[in-house]
């Protein structure tokens, strides 16, 4: 049994696999009429602090793995992609509460608001040539 607590090459491939799940399902439900119809479930979206408790760390562990090591980093950065894709999916289609979703892409994803303010500016300085340069 390998150490927990330490790194290992392998988390890469597990946490990309923990990560590659399909948005939603689908299955057929017949009704009492003999009709078919389609449910559409959403799949759980994955996270970090789930992938953590897997393997027996903390999140904090993982952040650590992400500065240190530049595959888990770059597997980090798949993960995100993975769990935002899933995010955005299953909110387009109603498979997640609005107040949810919107929450989540907050928190999760950094999303925000409305048009981003721009920085203010720094002085501006005017200077105005003097009439006889420009003949």
């Amino acid at each position: 049994m390998r150490n927990k607590t330490k790194y290992q090459q392998d988390y890469c491939d597990e946490l990309l696999a923990f990560f590659f799940v399909f948005s939603f399902t689908v299955t057929e439900v017949q009704k009492r009429d003999g009709s078919i119809s389609l449910l559409e479930t959403a799949s759980e979206l994955p996270t970090f602090a789930a992938f953590a408790k897997k393997i027996n760390v903390t999140c904090a562990q993982l952040r650590e793995w992400e500065e240190k090591y530049p595959a888990f980093k770059y597997a980090c950065e798949q993960a995100r992609d993975r769990q935002k894709n899933i995010l955005i999916q299953n909110s387009l289609r109603g498979n997640y509460a609005s107040s949810f979703a919107v929450f989540t892409a907050k928190n999760l994803l950094g999303w925000k608001d409305g048009k981003e303010e721009a920085e203010p500016m720094g002085p501006v300085t005017i200077e105005w040539g003097d009439e006889d340069e420009k003949e």
